[in-house]
């Protein structure tokens, strides 16, 4: 899949292809991509309620808005907008509390590759079959494998690999990565969410790269592979060419958003952050429905007083368990494990008739007496949101989970023998 194009013009993305699939485990896509205008940008969104993927939209809005030629500072600008509109409408709604998004913006500008870098949503090349990354992910493992703490191989299945640093909607003050690399005709650009990257390795992905005709083929085959990886999670390809200006060009290709079971939706262009199940659609494939609330009927030969008030009673009792499901639904808290680590669990923390509504989400591997000793308050019955257990995890995790790299001290050098005492007897006169 190479196109060398001419020495003529200026170095440009002459053709460019995106797909996004909710997934084989999700009930709904976090994930929004653009391309076009000669930028391309990936956010995966997190939060509860589908939070997510309302952030995520906000953050690629804000990308799509900005008027060419479009660089790094006005990216940058646009990511400080939508980390400020973000975190803006959390406060309003409850639901929305905790929601956030990565996200990863690049551009083709003077011969190179521009990118703006907030999250794990990941930027690559692909050149001569060979796929390079670009960008680094804002994580838990990275971070220690970087320092040395852990191998790469340990981090594919180390606990808190989704576990993400930086989002938009995070912090008052969203520090983005400003990340450049030089192009040439024939390049491929990859841009991508995790969903893609922890579930194909880069060989594979380059294998795919190479065996595709054209980009649109690429991304679906990408999109394919990352489901039949199990397809745990939305995922999000965009794919752009590099050529001379001169070089044909096919245009944009786009598809829709799959959504599970073979439907689409329409692309109007998600862990702690994303990682303790911070995506909000984490339900499980094949589950059935909630059952509709029935409707009592009256008799209809003979009518009792106490019939309508019967009715009354049950519909009163109906809709109060409703209410009940509809706030445990939504209700988490942070408690600590009988093997004495935290974990989130989901649901209210107490039974009703007899029926216990709380349920464990997600073990953070935190020990829970190092948390109380610190913040006596963070492992408690206090019923949260998703989006604040979620945050509140990721603190915990990264304050008193994360190992420290061990410091060695430097040897100390080895003292010479001390000389050996003079001999305190006098010789003998005439001695021989």
């Amino acid at each position: 899949m190479t196109a060398p194009g001419t020495p003529d013009g200026p170095l440009v993305l002459v053709e460019v292809a995106h797909l996004s699939d909710t997934g084989r485990v999700r009930h709904h896509n976090e994930d929004r991509s653009l391309a076009g205008g000669g930028v391309l940008a990936v956010a995966d969104g997190m939060g509860g309620a589908k939070a997510g993927e309302v952030a995520a939209e906000m953050a690629v809005d804000a990308v799509a808005r900005l008027a060419p030629p479009v660089g790094p500072e006005e990216v940058r600008g646009a990511v400080e907008r939508a980390n400020r509109a973000i975190r803006r409408l959390a406060s309003d709604d409850p639901d929305k509390t905790g929601m956030g998004t990565t996200l990863t913006v690049a551009m083709v500008r003077d011969g190179r590759l521009e990118i703006v870098h907030v999250g794990d949503s990941r930027a690559y090349i692909w050149r001569d079959g060979a796929l390079t990354q670009v960008t680094e992910d804002h994580s838990v493992v990275a971070e220690l494998v970087r320092r040395g703490s852990i191998t790469e191989e340990e981090a594919e299945h180390h606990p808190h690999r989704n576990v993400i640093t930086r989002a938009l909607g995070a912090e008052a003050e969203v520090e983005a990565d400003v990340l450049a690399a030089d192009v040439r005709a024939g390049d491929v650009v990859l841009l991508c969410s995790d969903g893609l990257s922890s579930y194909v390795p880069g060989p594979r992905v380059a294998e795919l790269l190479a065996g595709a005709g054209d980009l649109a083929a690429a991304a679906r085959a990408l999109v394919d592979a990352a489901n039949a990886a199990g397809g745990s999670d939305n995922v999000t390809v965009v794919l752009a060419r590099v050529g001379r200006a001169s070089d044909p060009q096919p245009g944009d290709t786009m598809e829709a958003p799959a959504e599970a079971g073979g439907g689409a939706q329409t692309l109007t262009g998600r862990r702690v952050l994303g990682g303790l199940h911070g995506h909000a659609a984490a339900e499980r494939a094949g589950a059935p429905p909630s059952p509709a609330p029935k409707v009592i009927e009256p008799l209809g030969r003979r009518r009792s007083r106490a019939v309508p008030v019967v009715a009354a009673a049950l519909v009163l009792l109906l809709v109060a368990a409703g209410g009940v499901a509809w706030v445990s639904s939504r209700t988490y808290t942070l408690e600590a494990t009988a093997d004495g680590t935290v974990r989130v669990a989901h649901g209210l923390p107490y039974g009703l008739f007899g029926r216990d509504l709380s349920e464990p989400w997600q073990d953070t591997g935190v020990s829970a007496d190092a948390v109380r000793a610190a913040e006596p308050g963070a492992v408690s019955d206090t019923a949260r949101g998703q989006g604040e257990a979620v945050a509140l995890a990721g603190r915990l995790v990264w304050r008193y989970g994360v190992v420290q790299p061990p410091v060695l001290e430097a040897p100390q050098p080895a003292r010479p023998p001390a000389p050996e005492p003079p001999d305190p007897t006098p010789a003998q006169p005439g001695a021989q």
